[in-house]
């Protein structure tokens, strides 16, 4: 089963952990894996229902998994779980250089080390170790408020996986805040994974929570339904905005 070699992995990774039905309780860490198998019946509200109970009995972030990007994307799963569980490989920002990515390396980069689509948008800023991309900023184009305030969106984040650049977002950031004068950053963070706490440590403010979005798979890839009709959701995600200082 896909939760036993879930499982499997985390005892190779000397992770002390117990199953108790779908949920993945581990030892010792801040957070708990509830795995959704191919065959489940659940639904958003059953999921959320489950996320605050667990948080109540144990003080821990319950993450949901999904089957699909389990055997699609195991390695980019392994990333974050390690990451999570403090076991990356840590680079501070500063040992690294700014450079803008083209597209095709920036595609290439988000297909191994991010579980979301690929995009390019308007600029694509990495963080170099002796010439190896390690990080990458995906952010749109700046627009104009009523305000006369300027705002961008930071669009993917993700890092060479096993890796953990301290500071590299907040590098990122300021590097395109600089070069395009903006006022704000608007991101948002999966629900699945997170739950905001990150970003809300450098800064970001969650101002909104966004639905759930409900998926059908086609060749392997998940393609949004605007029907009832779907094969996978997500738990919805949160909108987040960092307000700049003048620069």
């Amino acid at each position: 089963m896909p939760t036993q070699s879930l499982v499997e992995y985390l005892k190779l990774e000397s992770i002390s952990c117990e199953v108790n039905q779908h949920i993945i309780l581990l030892n010792s860490v801040p957070f708990s894996i509830y795995f959704i198998d191919k065959n489940d019946e659940i639904t958003v509200e059953e999921l959320l229902a489950l996320r605050q109970k667990h948080q109540t009995e144990f003080n821990k972030l319950l993450i949901f998994i999904w089957w699909d990007l389990w055997e699609l994307k195991p390695k980019i799963i392994k990333s974050k779980l390690f990451h999570l569980l403090g076991k990356s490989q840590k680079i501070h920002a500063r040992k690294t250089s700014i450079k803008y990515v083209e597209k095709s390396t920036a595609i290439d980069f988000q297909l191994n080390t991010h579980l979301m689509i690929p995009l390019t948008a308007y600029k694509r800023i990495g963080l170099y170790l002796d010439d190896e991309l390690i990080a990458l900023g995906v952010f749109a184009k700046k627009r104009k408020f009523r305000d006369g305030t300027y705002s961008a969106e930071l669009l993917r984040f993700c890092t060479k996986n096993n890796y953990h650049i301290n500071g590299g977002l907040s590098k990122l950031i300021k590097t395109f805040s600089v070069q395009h004068s903006i006022d704000s950053l608007m991101t948002y963070v999966d629900l699945d994974w997170s739950n905001g706490s990150k970003f809300e440590r450098i800064g970001f403010k969650t101002v909104e929570k966004q639905p759930p979005l409900y998926f059908k798979l086609k060749n392997n890839k998940r393609v949004l339904s605007t029907s009832s009709n779907y094969d996978i959701f997500n738990v919805g995600s949160l909108k987040l905005i960092l307000t700049l200082e003048s620069n």
